[in-house]
């Protein structure tokens, strides 16, 4: 078992938003087959439009916004799960003028 504090220091910009690649923590010694993030998008902000090859599941835990994947756009609040196949461009704005929007992602080949 491996346990860690998740702490602010430990988020980085990438995709326009501040990401912890929470597995990038664990020691060298394990090696899981997915990958896994805690996402904060400030107000106003955005996670970039992208796509890539892997499957990619996004559980919403707090915050309101506008969720893109492809053509289609749809408001978004609470606790919801985002399922992206590979190479489907997708992206989410946060439309809140004061709270963040923040989610956890999981993604594998």
């Amino acid at each position: 078992m491996h346990v860690k504090p998740i702490e602010p220091q430990m988020m980085r910009p990438e995709y326009g938003v501040l990401v912890c690649r929470l597995l990038d923590h664990l020691p060298a010694s394990l090696s899981p087959k997915f990958g896994m993030s805690i996402v904060e998008v400030e107000p106003g902000g955005a996670v970039d439009l992208h796509s890539h090859h892997e499957h990619e599941v996004w559980v919403l835990m707090e915050g309101e916004g506008i969720f893109q994947e492809q053509e289609r756009q749809m408001p978004v609040t609470g606790s919801m799960l985002f399922y992206m196949q590979p190479h489907s461009p997708h992206a989410i704005h946060n439309t809140h003028s004061q709270q963040p929007l923040k989610f956890l992602a999981v993604w594998w080949d």
